[in-house]
């Protein structure tokens, strides 16, 4: 035997290779020839049993970090984590153990709304108003059918749904490019009522047939805007396509429209809507003011600069306070604009507006200012009831504990305004008195700043704390339950449940009728058949009969931290984290 075999037949046998090579597997000899494939697996097989095992493990703490933010987003979006929660946890509402009670008075709530649009469909469906008296229609807003689309998301919170379908199946066939002959259309009115009605009825039920009459109401409207400076007409001729030229416009028909219009870009994903809406308020921000952060109500639109009117929270000026705030959460607290500017007005409001009834420490009350700014007028207007709430949502979403503190002396006036009437029904609005005895007369229906000597109060008036004006009617308004509801869901005292249902039982007892539930004259008359005003406005239902179903509902249903309410009581949902247009 040769040398060379005999070193091969003594030469040990070469084990198997440990990664397969060659093309039998699937591998290809040469790394440049695989697929991405075969690259894992060729990597995978070189490693050792730690490499393995470290990357096994890092692979499933990617995977199952990718499956909680998934879970996290569904069920509790991380954009919450940033802000502080507004509404009660759920463990506080059910610790109140009024939940036997409340579902009852949620039912008389909710057979209150299904009487008020019986009567409705019965003697005025498709018309603006039910007269519910004479049990007859109105169309003062120009025949759109207001009250039918005011009332789509009521209807749909209080899962009435047969009665939300028969509003729906209406209003898709309703053309809003048309109005009565002759009668020319409020901007702001159906905007806050038409517009968002028709945005948070689509957004409830996803019926896209409801988003595309939004659409065309906004688009009808939108001439308004055709204006040198950008701020709106106050009433458009929706039957010729334009606006209907004036020289001026008061502070919340132009400044309470940005909510609504902002939504509608959101869900068209057209930018024109909120673009034109937001440079109105830039105007108004930069306008020069009397005193920081208070507006007068009347606007020039030809200049953007503010002409005449008081300063008021209350008719004309109310609402442009309260969509600053409202603004701020509906971005998603990422506008500073808006925070800045609803600072600014709280903090001079409490400086120069707020004042305290002389016969009831407990009883604070907001008055307005003349346009310089130096004149005061102690009248509290029911419609300025909606600052107690927007005070409330403003300390919780902006770390301010002492706006709280404001909102439940606010809150508790706003009670007693019904509290100390005849009828338990809270009247347009109250006068006070300063320490010097001097105030308005309560005949006086001209000129809020006309103070005069008044006599001595009498017992009346002293144990109210206040004193009746010239208008004591009651117009079925919301602010005061819209402020009790937020209160509530925000301090889970449930004395504001009690104060809810004591109104609500007096608007049971004293404006009712067969039809629906109608306005009435004076708060302090118990002739009550004489008293009714035959008027059933929108709001109504909108607004005073849905904030006090919410009063009795869950605090987590429509929560306060996933919706924000325009001033209309429609419920808008908080875009989360969405670019700003």
């Amino acid at each position: 035997m040769d040398k060379d075999a005999e070193a091969n037949r003594h030469s040990p046998v070469s084990p198997e290779p440990t990664i397969p090579l060659g093309d039998q597997d699937g591998l290809p000899l040469l790394r440049g020839e695989q697929t991405l494939k075969g690259r894992l697996r060729t990597s995978w097989y070189r490693m050792d049993r730690i490499a393995r095992l470290t990357t096994s493990l890092v692979v499933l703490i990617l995977g199952g970090a990718l499956v909680a933010r998934v879970l996290i987003e569904l069920f509790c979006p991380y954009d919450y984590w940033h802000n502080p929660q507004v509404t009660i946890p759920p463990k506080i509402d059910d610790d109140n153990h009024t939940a036997h009670t409340d579902k009852e008075r949620r039912n008389a709530v909710r057979d209150a709304m299904r009487h008020a649009w019986s009567g409705y469909h019965k003697y005025a469906f498709g018309h603006d108003e039910l007269l519910p008296v004479s049990n007859k229609s109105n169309d003062k807003w120009g025949g759109w059918g207001v009250t039918l689309i005011d009332a789509l998301d009521t209807l749909y919170i209080m899962e009435l749904y047969d009665e939300f379908n028969q509003g729906v199946t209406h209003v898709v066939d309703v053309d809003f490019s048309k109005a009565t002959p002759g009668y020319t259309t409020p901007f702001f009115e159906m905007v806050i009522r038409s517009l968002a009605g028709l945005l948070t009825a689509y957004e409830m039920s996803l019926d896209k047939r409801l988003l595309a009459k939004a659409q065309q109401v906004g688009d009808v409207l939108m001439p308004a805007f055709s204006t040198s400076t950008g701020l709106p007409y106050p009433r458009v001729d929706v039957n010729a396509g334009v606006a209907v030229r004036a020289s001026t416009v008061c502070l919340a028909e132009a400044g309470t429209v940005q909510l609504e219009y902002w939504k509608l870009s959101d869900l068209t994903g057209n930018p024109i809507y909120h673009q034109a809406a937001q440079r109105v308020v830039d105007i108004l921000d930069h306008a020069e003011k009397p005193y920081k952060g208070l507006y007068p109500i009347w606007v020039d639109i030809a200049t953007g600069k503010f002409s005449s009117g008081q300063i008021t929270f209350g008719a004309q000026g109310d609402s442009w306070y309260e969509y600053m705030l409202k603004q701020y959460i509906y971005s998603g607290r990422t506008h500073d604009q808006y925070r800045r500017m609803y600072e600014e007005s709280i903090d001079s409001m409490k400086q120069k507006m707020v004042k305290r009834s002389v016969f009831d420490d407990q009883m604070y009350y907001v008055g307005d200012l003349d346009f310089t700014a130096k004149k005061f007028s102690p009248k509290f207007q029911h419609l300025t009831c909606f600052v107690p709430g927007m005070l409330a949502l403003g300390s919780k979403t902006l770390n301010r504990p002492d706006d709280l503190e404001l909102a439940k002396q606010l809150t508790y006036t706003c009670f007693q305004m019904y509290n100390q009437t005849a009828t338990g029904l809270g009247p347009e609005y109250v006068l006070f008195r300063d320490s010097s005895d001097k105030g308005l007369l309560p005949t006086n229906h001209k000129d809020d700043f006309d103070i005069e000597d008044l006599p001595a109060a009498d017992s009346g008036e002293i144990s109210k704390g206040y004193y009746l004006g010239y208008d004591r009617g009651y117009l079925l308004r919301p602010e005061t339950a819209e402020s009790i509801m937020i209160l509530y869901r925000i301090t889970g005292d449930v004395m504001y449940k009690e104060w809810g249902w004591q109104i609500f039982q007096a608007i049971e007892k004293w404006t009712k009728t067969p039809a629906g539930f109608s306005a009435y004259r004076d708060v302090m008359s118990t002739k009550r058949d004489s008293q009714l005003t035959d008027s059933m406005e929108s709001f109504f239902l909108a607004e005073t009969l849905k904030y006090l179903y919410l009063l009795f509902s869950p605090a987590d249903y429509f929560s306060l931290d996933e919706y924000v309410f325009n001033t209309e009581a429609h419920p808008f949902k908080i875009q989360r984290g969405h670019a700003q247009t």
